[in-house]
């Protein structure tokens, strides 16, 4: 009788195992978590691209502007607007020289205006002249022909030779965070005044720091008060 072959043994599926390998964890770079977390200084890439496009208008819109500008009061709220405009600042100052004081020449205020109007602004903002040979930042910025900026007022360094003067702001009920300012000259390039912008605001309505862009602009329009025909014959 011929020999019956056993049959091979069927082999069994290997079973997944209990606890499957998990994927690994991906991990953020430092690079990637600081691409997610909001820009601390100055405008999105949206308004700094913005901000490049017009800077050539605005610069000649307001140099042909104070060169036909023969008051000189006029033309510095030309400028000052223009500089409040670009920025999206809340305030502003120009100071004047007059002997050995900054006189203010123009304040603008958006929040003292709307709670006591234009007029009340100027009488509590504008009413003392500032010596320079006290330690504030716009006596700093006319002696030294220096550009300040800074992100918060209330925290200047004690080492820095300038300080701000906090009365003027409990007198307004104000609150001033951000500035920039910045010598002004005239046709000779002589330093006859401050240019100071306060407090930027950003898109919800909170302050901000002033960008270095903005800074840059800002000191282009500046440099247009050199057109008023008015500063070029003192």
């Amino acid at each position: 009788m011929a020999r019956r072959r056993r049959a091979k043994p069927r082999r069994r599926a290997a079973k997944p195992p209990r606890h499957p390998t998990r994927p690994a964890k991906r991990t953020t770079t430092g690079h990637a978590r600081a691409a997610r977390s909001p820009v601390a200084h100055g405008p999105p890439s949206g308004r700094r691209r913005a901000l490049s496009g017009r800077s050539t208008s605005e610069v000649t819109r307001l140099g042909a502007a104070l060169a036909a500008e023969l008051d000189v009061i006029r033309g510095l709220e030309r400028l000052l607007t223009a500089a409040r405009q670009v920025t999206r600042a809340e305030a502003g100052t120009v100071y004047v020289r007059r002997g050995e004081v900054l006189e203010f020449a123009v304040v603008q205020n958006d929040v003292l205006a709307r709670r006591v109007g234009e007029e009340e602004v100027r009488r509590r903002v504008g009413a003392r002249p500032l010596p320079l040979r006290e330690n504030s930042i716009a006596s700093y910025v006319m002696l030294t022909r220096s550009t300040v900026n800074l992100r918060d007022t209330y925290e200047i360094p004690v080492d820095k030779p300038y300080t701000l003067f906090r009365e003027v702001d409990r007198k307004a009920d104000y609150r001033t965070r951000s500035m920039l300012a910045l010598p002004l000259r005239d046709g000779r390039r002589r330093v006859f005044g401050v240019l100071q912008l306060i407090n930027a605001i950003d898109g919800r309505g909170a302050v901000r720091p002033f960008s270095r862009d903005e800074q840059k602009l800002v000191q282009e329009l500046a440099e247009q008060t050199a057109h008023l025909p008015g500063l070029t014959k003192s």
